[in-house]
């Protein structure tokens, strides 16, 4: 019972749609009489994330959990691709994930599905053999826009291998290795393909995305700066004026 009391005043004493530090967190438990080690802290804060509570928007920085978690369908054929990966490559590091994740994040639906399949660096060929043994009319390895335009099936689905980036975002969701969604915007914005795919609808999947899911922008603003793009990425975010001025003061700390 006194647990539930102590998430209530929590929830009442830390600001809304603001973030707030490890610090504040700290001080909220100090004031009702518990001292916490470092050690002890970081416990209490998993189980108010694991209760849905709080939510990481970067490094040390916190916000009550007033949006959604993302959580993507995982289709017939996204479970046959993870289960092909795991029998033939049981140790390759690879992330999955669906372009109609993003349909209702855009005004204009995909009427073709496209799988990515992003694998470590050296075994793109020996993936793309395998899963063009299953999905041989639908796999493609790395194609350009030009190549895609002319080689695309019409088929309801197709499947698109690449290379993974060096710690690219990604997590493991129902027994699936997915890719992260701060990864996925951040890959919209700075792949040539994907571009060219939602082309018209980039700003309405970034404004949807900030608005309504959780998002780490630690996560997201790290792997933007391994693709080279970070500061531009922030500066568009900021141009579409949909982040509160609170946390755009607290990542740019």
């Amino acid at each position: 019972m006194r647990t539930n009391l102590k998430i209530d005043e929590l929830k009442e004493l830390l600001p809304k749609r603001e973030p707030f530090s490890k610090e504040e967190l700290r001080g909220f438990f100090s004031k009702k009489g518990i001292d916490l080690s470092n050690e002890n802290l970081d416990v209490r804060i998993n189980r108010l994330k694991a209760k849905g509570i709080i939510v990481n928007v970067g490094r040390g920085w916190y916000r009550t959990n007033d949006k959604k978690i993302f959580e993507p369908g995982l289709t017939p054929t996204l479970k046959k691709i993870s289960s092909l990966l795991k029998k033939e490559f049981p140790y390759l590091n690879y992330a999955l994930w669906s372009t109609n994740w993003l349909n209702e994040l855009t005004t204009l639906q995909l009427f073709r599905n496209i799988y990515i399949i992003e694998v470590e660096a050296g075994s793109e060929d020996a993936v793309f053999r395998t899963i063009k043994e299953s999905f041989p009319h639908t796999t493609f390895l790395d194609p350009k826009e030009t190549e895609w335009e002319n080689y695309k099936t019409e088929r309801s689905e197709n499947i698109i291998i690449k290379t993974m980036i060096s710690e690219s975002p990604k997590v493991k969701y129902r027994t699936m290795s997915i890719t992260k969604l701060e990864k996925i915007m951040v890959d919209l914005y700075c792949d040539k393909l994907l571009r060219t795919i939602f082309s018209g609808e980039l700003a309405n999947i970034y404004m949807e995305v900030c608005k309504n899911y959780v998002l780490n922008f630690t996560t997201l603003l790290s792997y933007a700066g391994r693709r080279g793009k970070k500061t531009e990425i922030w500066e568009y975010i900021k141009s579409l004026d949909i982040l509160e001025e609170p946390t755009i003061q607290m990542i740019e700390i």
